[in-house]
């Protein structure tokens, strides 16, 4: 780091926002305390800690070097091709730029920065260097070293000896630091020496003293611990005094003990943990911080050793103890506990003329005042009893429901107020709660409902209307005397209004189950077994929020002096600001933002709600109380706690076919087949790591953000080749998103059968494939219909020349012998009607021949076998026939000419047959757009019965539609005006012509 920018990094490290240090009002029983030892997988025998820029804790062993993330503790993993060295680590340093030192007991110096390891020479000349102790960076980005060997310096990598000529005495070194002056501090010997900037020779400043450790106090004055004495150092600069940077305490751990943020200075080993309140704000001198300190945890079961090994600060001021069995925290507990007798069940709280909290215990039966700095003061003990109610009068008076009667408390002044008759029968009063509503006053009896007193006069639940089976009952607002609201156990809630009752029957967008709280003010509230509900117009509306169960189980709200809400519920406190509340009330639907104070603050288990009284009550000085199952718990809402600061998320680790993947910088190429992975995440916050909340997006899986909740892990499956982009980020408990996200890209690599080649060529052999058996397909359909053209030849063939011809041949013979018989001679007209029947089977021979001859349509020539069949039938029929082309011939597809051809022939021998007509006309039309095939005739026509049904038992017709139908075309039969009939098909070209483009005929099929 170059001398000019050490000053601006100094203004920063000193204007940037800084968290409070632990509060020295708490003992140290008090803060939250945490404990990890091997167990948890804590490292044992702890040398060094230090935070560097990033957020993560770094914590040296003898086991090697370790990262913390407030869970789990993890040996650093150096970066494939790095190594880090197996040697116990004795030194850490952070560096503000990010970097951090490492120094080990058997010599050498490593430095880890952007996760990349680089080792320094672990010899001094032949030898292996002593023990590392301290090391530090300077301004001009040297490296020294306090080591056993004495001091060395890195120069061009290379160590070397120079405590001689910088006039430091032959030996150790140790406590080696860089103050916010840029002046150079060790201690050598019994010496402690000082190196100016630009000064070539260390200088005494104190002698005398064997130094232990070497700290600042916040305000930037430099102390020396002997570990009996802490010895202020003489200034050694000029100008202002400077307040301590950051990284002075964020940099490394001190071995004996350290200033926090407010001064106070936390020890070890007097025995076990100390901690002296204010000694960094006293004037120069000498003290002895172990003799007496304020706070202490020196017993065994405290502690996981009495004797730790150093102790350290956090950025957001937790302090952090290394030992030999593992590691400690100490933060704060935005709650701190109670401490009355004990064995307390029930609590009633009301408040003392003075404002102060007052609380009555049971079974103890003890009246405690609750002091401002936690402290509780025993005013009054009783004989146990599980009875007994605490509250104020609406004049601010005390009432207190004893087993025989109420006493009114008003300074002096005490009343007796007996009990309702019939209830000292037994001689004692279980009395549960005594409401005062500004007119009158109301009395709770266990297993003997409600009693409302007026005017010195009892009246029973009955006597009032009033339903039984209260659940919870408080008195209306102040302005509003007479007024009382009940709570029930199926969500009912009865508004009594000096004798007048209104019911508000649960609605489903307000019930909250079992009531458990009602509050009368500004607005009424109700809590229940399932939220928290305000009285909106006619009806309750339920509160949303993000957590629905932080509103479960409410039994009490205490509000503050600036309009803030705290709830006391099933999870803890709940703080709801004054603006937060003001919107969600404003807002129907809208969430409800708060701030969550549970177990891990220091709350005593969940609400206490058994005794059906109110549990939160706020004193004069602002200090809150809540009762829970556990004792009670304060909080001070006068203290502004900086929250922590905000969480700074880290991806860990992706694994993949068992191989695991460190660095992100740049994106991850997975291996071809990868079809699954795991990626590992954390975030750094350690005030409270057990809130933390997370979310994730996987682009180009997820369509959205994922919420895993507490999760710090995720596997995706069924993965294809490609890009994706992983993003996570983490929220605490105050509702801090981490500043930015953390994001890493992955690149899954294609296998060769998913690549676009292996597609391309998948397809070019399928159509190939498709084409050769296409060509298969075609070789034999060809060789079928040659064979079956040339079997229907011979057979016409063989009829016309033997059959037929024989047939004749023999009529030719009858007609010979008939020419010689005379006219009237019985065997003459016998042989005519031989002759007649055989003119009728010549003719049936005929239709079969010109049957077989169709196939002479093989070659697409429809004019030439429609011409055939017409020239055939008119030798046996009187009709003259003709046929005329229109258009220029083209190619018929195969389908196409012989349904047309059959539908042409059909028409033409029903015409012959028929329509007794003299003349028969067939059109072929060769149109652009269209073939058309007509077939006219001057005949009898048909009968508009046959023409619309059909002849029953003949099929000739239905076939003519059929075939048609298998071409796509259209068939028109109709008889004409001037006679005859007309049979008209119109075919589309592209299912009529050959050589039409494909996609053209399968737009024809499906159109």
């Amino acid at each position: 780091m170059s001398r000019r920018l050490f000053p601006l990094l100094l203004v920063l490290a000193l204007v940037m926002p800084r968290s409070w240090a632990l509060d020295s009002k708490v003992a140290l029983s008090d803060y939250h305390h945490d404990i990890w030892t091997g167990k948890d997988g804590a490292p044992g025998e702890i040398g060094a800690m230090a935070q560097t820029a990033d957020g993560w804790l770094w914590i040296g062993s003898s086991n090697g070097l370790y990262r913390f993330d407030g869970l789990r503790f993890q040996r650093f993993e150096a970066l494939p091709g790095e190594a880090m060295p197996n040697r116990p680590v004795t030194a850490l340093k952070a560096l503000p730029n990010g970097d951090l030192l490492i120094g080990y007991i058997f010599g050498g110096v490593s430095r880890l920065s952007k996760g990349h390891l680089t080792h320094f020479p672990a010899r001094l000349g032949p030898n292996l260097i002593g023990g590392v102790i301290n090391v530090i960076q300077d301004d001009d980005g040297m490296v020294w070293a306090a080591a056993n060997d004495g001091l060395l310096q890195l120069r061009q990598g290379v160590w070397r000896e120079v405590g001689a000529q910088m006039g430091l005495p032959p030996g150790r070194v140790s406590n080696i630091l860089i103050d916010q002056y840029r002046q150079i501090w060790l201690a050598a010997g019994e010496q402690l020496m000082v190196l100016a900037p630009g000064a070539r020779r260390f200088r005494p400043v104190l002698s005398g003293y064997k130094a232990v450790n070497l700290s600042e106090s916040p305000d930037g004055r430099l102390w020396l611990d002997t570990h009996e004495q802490l010895i202020a150092v003489p200034s050694q600069h000029t100008g202002p005094q400077l307040p301590r940077p950051d990284s002075l305490v964020l940099g490394e751990g001190q071995e004996n003990g350290l200033f926090d943020r407010d001064g106070n200075y936390w020890a070890l080993n007097c025995p076990g943990i100390c901690r002296t309140d204010g000694v960094g704000q006293r004037p120069d001198g000498i003290y002895s911080p172990t003799a007496k300190p304020d706070s202490r945890l020196d017993q065994a079961w405290q502690v996981s050793s009495l004797t730790g090994n150093l102790v350290f600060e956090d950025r957001d001021g937790s302090i952090w103890i290394g030992t030999s069995s593992g590691v400690e925290r100490f933060r704060h507990n935005r709650l701190t506990p109670v401490r009355l007798t004990g064995g307390e069940r029930f609590f009633s709280f009301a408040l003392d003329e003075a404002g102060r909290a007052l609380v009555l215990a049971k079974p103890t039966n003890e009246l405690w005042r609750l002091e401002a700095d936690g402290r509780a003061m025993l005013l009054e003990r009783g004989e146990p009893t599980d009875y007994g109610s605490l509250s104020n009068g609406a004049d601010g008076s005390l009432l207190r429901g004893g087993p025989q009667h109420i006493e009114r408390r008003r300074g002096n002044a005490r009343e007796i107020i007996a009990y309702p008759e019939g209830l000292l029968e037994h001689g004692v009063v279980e009395a549960m709660r005594i409401t005062d509503d500004g007119r009158a006053l109301w009395l709770a009896v266990s297993r003997r409902a409600l009693y409302r007193r007026l005017d010195g006069k009892w009246m029973t639940q009955a006597e009032l209307g009033i339903p039984a089976g209260i659940a919870f009952a408080a008195a209306g607002a102040a302005n509003a005397p007479g007024s009382m609201w009940f709570g029930y156990n199926d969500g009912q809630v009865i508004h009594y209004d000096n004798g007048r009752l209104t019911r508000y029957a649960p609605q489903p967008e307000g019930d909250v189950g079992t009531i458990t709280f009602v509050h009368a003010g500004p607005e009424v509230l109700i809590g229940g077994n399932a939220g928290v509900a305000v009285l909106s117009g006619s009806s309750f509306r339920r509160l949303n929020a993000a957590d629905p169960d932080v509103l479960t189980r409410v039994s009490g709200m205490a509000i503050s002096a600036n309009g803030d809400r705290w709830f006391n519920g099933s999870k803890g406190v709940v703080l709801v600001r004054a603006a937060d509340w003001a919107a969600a009330i404003g807002q129907p639907g809208r969430l409800l933002k708060y701030v969550l104070f549970g177990v891990l603050d220091g709350y005593p288990g969940f609400a206490a709600i058994s005794n059906r009284l109110q549990s939160a009550i706020s004193d004069k000085d602002g200090q809150l109380w809540f009762a829970g199952v556990s004792g009670i718990a304060r909080i001070d809402s006068t203290r502004n706690y900086a929250p922590p600061s905000p969480p700074l998320v880290k991806l860990q680790t992706l694994v993949a076919q068992g191989q695991r993947y460190l660095d992100f910088t740049q994106p991850l190429q997975l291996a071809p087949g990868t079809t699954s992975f795991r990626i590992e995440y954390t975030a750094l916050s350690y005030t409270m790591p057990d809130s933390l909340r997370f979310r994730y997006r996987l682009e180009g899986v997820d369509a959205d953000w994922q919420d895993p909740g507490t999760r710090r892990a995720i596997s995706y499956t069924n993965l294809g080749p490609g890009e994706y982009r992983f993003r996570v980020m983490a929220v605490d408990q105050f509702g801090q998103w981490s500043k930015d996200e953390s994001s890493m890209t992955v690149r899954i690599l294609p296998t060769f059968t998913q690549t676009p080649l292996f597609y391309a060529l998948a397809v070019l052999a399928t159509a190939g494939l498709l084409y050769l058996l296409y060509l298969l397909w075609l070789r034999q359909a060809t060789l079928r219909l040659a064979a079956r053209i040339a079997e229907r030849e011979r057979i016409a063939r063989a009829l016309h020349d033997s059959f037929l011809q024989s047939v004749h041949g023999l009529t030719l013979s009858f007609q010979s012998a008939l020419g010689g018989l005379a006219a009237d001679s019985p065997a003459r007209a016998k042989i005519e009607r031989v002759l007649l029947l055989a003119d009728k089977v010549m003719e049936e021979g005929r239709d079969e021949l010109q049957e077989l001859r169709s196939g002479a349509m093989g070659d697409g020539d429809l004019a030439r076998g429609l011409l055939l069949v017409g020239q055939v039938l008119a030798e046996s029929h009187r009709a003259v026939f003709s046929l005329r082309t229109q258009g220029t011939p083209r190619a018929l597809q195969e389908l196409a000419a012989c349904e047309i051809y059959s539908i042409g022939r059909e028409a033409l021998m029903n015409a012959f047959r028929h329509a007794e007509a003299a003349s028969i006309q067939v059109e072929l039309h060769y149109g652009a757009s269209q073939f058309t095939l007509q077939v006219r005739d001057d005949g009898k026509g048909i009968a508009p019965e046959i023409l619309n049904h059909g002849s029953t038992g003949h099929w000739g017709l239905t076939g003519l539609f059929e075939r048609a139908r298998r071409v796509g075309g259209q068939l028109t039969l109709d008889n004409r005006d001037a006679g005859g009939l007309r049979v008209r098909l119109i075919v589309p070209a592209a299912r009529a012509y050959a050589g039409q483009a494909r996609w053209k005929r399968w737009r024809c099929w499906f159109s």
